[in-house]
């Protein structure tokens, strides 16, 4: 299609040209570049610059009918076949004396009614511009009619004719060397490959005509192809790259205005979402792309309305399912739909009607189906199919290869300069390694050392620990002797008091006359008790038990006498006032007052004060 639009333009702009005397105020080479610029991407644009050329009264047939011709394009574009074959037909009889113009409406509403489902009417045409083509040695023409005619059998299902007339627009346009008119047989052939189910080639095609529709900006064309390219990747099971495809034709498709194909890709997205049960998407993109293809009368429509209805019967709405049926039904395109359009709906439909306990009807559904099974024509295996098929696809696999090898040299040094930029990363990142295996070592050498200080530390104080308990395992040993010394010294004093008492007692006795003849025994006891043996045997055992005692409290409080200090021990020994009193033959307040008197010479008044200094000596 932009081939043609391109050519119609350069018309345009030479008659323009030439009758730009007749109307100086009307420039078309301006309105050229604006039609130009705006076809493909801004419809209501388009739109106004054909109405402001149109609305010239002094504008040449020639011209004229080039705009009527762009008018159909642009309804086209917008998916109205019925108002782009108006302004076709009103382009064919505007042009009657420009043959050269004319196949250019000729071919345009030859599509806009292989569109509508009336392919012979579209082959009449084609054929009628193929004899004007070949009459004006307009060779560009030819290719453009052979590959709309490939278009028309692909949609009768009849691939081995497609083929044909594609092998035979290809050799033309190659030789020609129109690159544009290329893309576009591509663009059919990945169309008839996708229909033979050879996914994977016809992926390639689509990838390479996607390129160059996008580079000129194709708007038209690259959103069809990428809806077909998606239909592709689905069945390759690249379902997120079909969804990227569908979603990018339909923001194209919103730009240009084109319901129809947007309603395809609705059907695509509605296909996907059913698959991956996102129900509610599925059902509202059917009910939308059924809603158009309905209000366009499209050819399109039997198909969505056979998958619209298959959905609903696996989801077991079967009253809505009927609803769709009826709705196809009464469709104009439906008694135009193609053999295997037809057979998909009876069955759907059948089995609607089987879930719907319409019996009749599903029987009568079945029995058309088989007639239209038995009726569609089975190329899938027919060795003439293939042998075409490999020849292209040889042929353009060549193509590609010499493409390609002009490449080698390119990629080579980018091959070269890849292989040294891996190099370097892969010593950077060894020596990266190394680096960071030395650190680890350092961290795991430091982290022993620590350990081993650590280790040392606790030998070191479980041995300190150890010693301390020793030693006051030895302290308390040593106190249990003192106290053992110091009771068995307090038991001495005791006995020795006991003694003296006893001796006083036998005193007291020969002082009573119970004893006779005592003066020379009373005169030995007193003798015994003046000698004082006793208390001297009592200071070496407490000497020996403390030793430093008598020096260390006479240093430390110089106004004390031997016979204080002498009473501090006895005070040491935790003696009672009683014991002290009769050991040392004085009375018990005699004692109380030389205790008192000795706090005093210490300067001490708290008897407890007083305990606690001797006990600590």
């Amino acid at each position: 299609m932009i081939k043609q639009l391109t050519l119609l333009i350069c018309f345009l702009s030479f008659f323009g040209h030439s009758g730009r005397a007749q109307q100086n105020n009307f420039n078309y080479k301006a309105v050229e570049a604006k039609i130009r610029k705006h076809i493909y991407s801004s419809a209501d644009s388009t739109k106004y610059y054909i109405n402001y050329a149109l609305s010239q009264k002094t504008l040449p047939d020639s011209i004229r009918g080039a705009v009527y011709n762009i008018y159909g394009i642009y309804y086209g574009n917008m998916g109205k076949t019925d108002s782009s074959i108006y302004y076709y037909k009103k382009a064919i009889a505007q042009l009657k004396n420009y043959p050269k113009i004319k196949t250019m409406p000729l071919m345009n509403i030859a599509v806009a009614y292989r569109n509508k489902g009336e392919y012979d009417t579209s082959f009449q045409i084609l054929n009628e511009a193929l004899e004007l083509s070949k009459k004006l040695n307009m060779k560009v023409f030819e290719a453009s009619v052979y590959s709309h005619m490939a278009s028309n059998y692909q949609f009768t299902l009849e691939y081995e004719k497609s083929i044909e007339c594609l092998l035979k627009g290809i050799a033309i346009v190659k030789k020609e060397e129109d690159k544009s008119s290329l893309v576009n047989m591509n663009q059919k052939l990945a169309n008839t490959y996708m229909k033979m189910r050879n996914f994977t080639f016809a992926k390639d095609l689509y990838k390479e005509c996607l390129a160059i529709f996008k580079a000129n900006n194709d708007k038209g064309n690259h959103a069809l192809t990428l809806i077909n390219y998606a239909e592709c990747v689905i069945h390759l099971d690249e379902v997120e790259e079909a969804k990227r495809s569908l979603r990018e034709a339909l923001i194209e498709l919103q730009d240009i205005k084109n319901e129809e194909h947007m309603a395809v890709a609705y059907s695509k997205l509605a296909n996907i979402a059913a698959y991956e049960q996102k129900h509610n998407v599925a059902h509202t993109n059917y009910t939308n792309a059924l809603a158009i293809f309905l209000k366009g009368n499209s050819m399109n429509t039997v198909v969505i309305g056979a998958e619209f209805i298959e959905y609903l019967n696996r989801q077991k709405k079967y009253d809505e399912a009927l609803k769709v049926i009826d709705a196809v039904k009464k469709s104009t395109m439906f008694s135009k739909a193609n053999s295997e359009d037809r057979l998909r709906f009876d069955v759907a439909t059948a089995e609607t009607n089987k879930n719907t306990n319409n019996h009749k009807e599903a029987a009568e559904g079945l029995e058309e189906a088989i007639k239209l099974k038995d009726s569609i024509a089975r190329t899938d295996n027919n060795e003439a199919i293939n042998e075409l098929q490999a020849r292209l696809q040889k042929e353009l696999q060549q193509e590609k290869s010499r493409i390609l090898s002009k490449r080698n040299n390119s990629l080579q040094q980018e091959k070269d300069a890849k292989n040294k930029l891996t190099f370097l990363y892969v010593f950077a990142s060894i020596f990266f390694i190394i680096i960071v295996l030395l650190f680890l070592r350092s961290l795991w050498l430091k982290n022993r050392l620590q350990n081993e200080a650590l280790r040392h530390l606790n030998a070191e104080k479980n041995l300190a620990m150890q010693q301390q308990e020793y030693e006051h395992e030895f302290a308390n040993s040593q106190k249990e002797i003192i106290a053992e010394k110091q009771r068995e010294l307090t038991s001495t004093a005791l006995r020795l008091a006991n003694y003296q008492d006893n001796i006083n007692e036998i005193i007291e006795k020969c002082d009573n006359g119970q004893i006779k003849d005592t003066a020379q025994l009373k005169k030995d006891l007193t003798t015994l008790l003046k000698q004082k043996d006793y208390w001297k045997q009592f200071e070496t055992r407490f000497n020996n038990l403390h030793p430093d005692f008598a020096h260390s409290l006479a240093s430390q409080y110089s106004k004390l006498t031997k016979n204080d200090i002498e009473f501090c021990s006895l005070l040491k020994l935790n003696l009672s006032n009683k014991e002290i009193a009769t050991l040392l033959q004085i009375s018990h307040e005699s004692t109380i007052t030389k205790k008192y008197r000795i706090k005093k010479k210490m300067e001490i008044n708290d008897d407890s004060e007083f305990e606690k200094i001797l006990m600590e000596i």
